[in-house]
């Protein structure tokens, strides 16, 4: 087995799972898919505190929405008597009683308008405060279509370039011996950060410790040249 070259070539594949960890890790923390998750936490924290002020706005939803509904009614009442006063055919009692219908129903119609002014006018605050959650709510979906579409494009990109460098790896790595790659594998399964890389003067190039003489040849002794401080290999 020709180890300098083989163990050179830890390095080259350890740079291609690099590659291959960057591209998977963009998708769950790049800049957009930040955005996109902070846009979802506004989201679900506008409709939890929208929701909450309706329940505690209940009561005035109910008497607003009973009185606009007598409101209509009441219009409809007073539309249909107006249509009975302009006929020639009315007597002046029919007359009297219509027209007093028509001056009760507009009292009525002023106290339902009063009603809703006096409520809303007590509610004022908490209906402002829904009503601009409620804005920011619409162009917090806005701009999460437009950020979700860019997050999707990214993610197109770059679900094909996945197999392009997986492919890499795996026609690189058929070279290697089966014992070479159940070192690196089982290196990797260990968490060690720096599989490969090469010595610096007396430096380990994993994990920047200064070696001593006696300590690199020990290390370049043995069959993997592994560093006894952070078991990646020195080249």
């Amino acid at each position: 087995m020709n180890e300098p070259f083989l163990l050179s070539n830890l390095i080259d594949l350890q740079e291609i799972d690099n590659k291959l960890f960057k591209l998977i890790e963009s998708k769950s923390s790049s800049e957009n898919v930040n955005k996109l998750k902070d846009l979802e936490i506004e989201f679900k924290d506008l409709t939890s505190n929208i929701s909450g002020q309706i329940n505690s706005l209940e009561k005035y939803f109910s008497i607003k929405e009973n009185n606009e509904k007598s409101l209509k009614e009441i219009k409809l009442k007073i539309e249909d008597i107006e249509i009975k006063l302009s006929s020639d055919n009315l007597d002046p009692t029919d007359t009297l009683n219509f027209s007093n219908q028509k001056e009760s129903l507009k009292i009525q119609t002023n106290k339902l308008r009063e009603e809703i002014e006096n409520i809303e006018s007590e509610n004022f605050d908490e209906i402002d405060i829904l009503e601009k959650d409620k804005e920011n709510l619409e162009e917090v979906k806005k701009q999460l279509v437009v950020v979700a579409k860019l997050v999707k494009s990214e993610w197109d990109i770059i679900d094909q370039q996945i197999p392009i460098l997986e492919n890499e790896k795996s026609k690189f790595i058929s070279t290697f011996p089966d014992e070479l790659k159940a070192f690196y594998d089982n290196l990797k399964n260990k968490g060690v950060e720096i599989i490969a890389a090469y010595k610096i003067g007396n430096q380990c190039g994993c994990c920047g410790v200064e070696l001593t003489t006696s300590e690199i040849d020990k290390i370049l002794s043995t069959e993997f040249q592994q560093c006894t401080y952070c078991d990646g290999v020195l080249v």
